[in-house]
């Protein structure tokens, strides 16, 4: 298993963060690794839905936690491996402190890891302080 934790603190509250990880239709807002997402099932634990990278092919996804507003973990599946991104928003005197948890595994997830999955890693505190100010935007 490979795995990767990033920390970022952010001045939007758990709240801001979990509501706006819900709307999963407007992630491409604020990732710009993003395409498009979408998902035809109320956002639940067990529920379905799919993103595409820009440039790439069309991923399943499910969303494996919903612990509101405190964290949002869904799991990609991967041509011989799993993808777990874990989004934990914990608040303290600064705002909120983003804990963004990666794991792959399986029996191809060293490809992923070398394909993909290390460069998400290198790339999400930028990308969790894009998501604070889009949601701070918004609000």
């Amino acid at each position: 298993m490979y795995r990767y934790q990033i920390e970022t603190q952010v001045s939007a509250t758990p709240a801001q963060l979990f509501a706006a990880k819900l709307n999963i239709a407007d992630w491409p807002r604020w990732d710009q690794g993003l395409e498009a997402t979408g998902i035809d099932v109320p956002v639940q634990e067990g529920a379905a839905f799919w993103l595409r990278p820009q440039g790439g092919p069309t991923v399943r996804m499910l969303i494996e936690t919903l612990i509101a507003p405190h964290c949002f973990s869904d799991v990609a599946v991967l041509m011989g491996a799993r993808l777990r991104t874990r989004s934990e928003f914990i608040a303290n005197a600064q705002g909120t402190l983003v804990r963004e948890t990666l794991e792959c595994w399986g029996p191809l997830a060293w490809l992923w890891n070398r394909l993909l999955v290390r460069k998400l890693a290198a790339g999400a505190a930028d990308e969790i302080r894009t998501f604070a100010g889009y949601v701070v935007a918004q609000s």
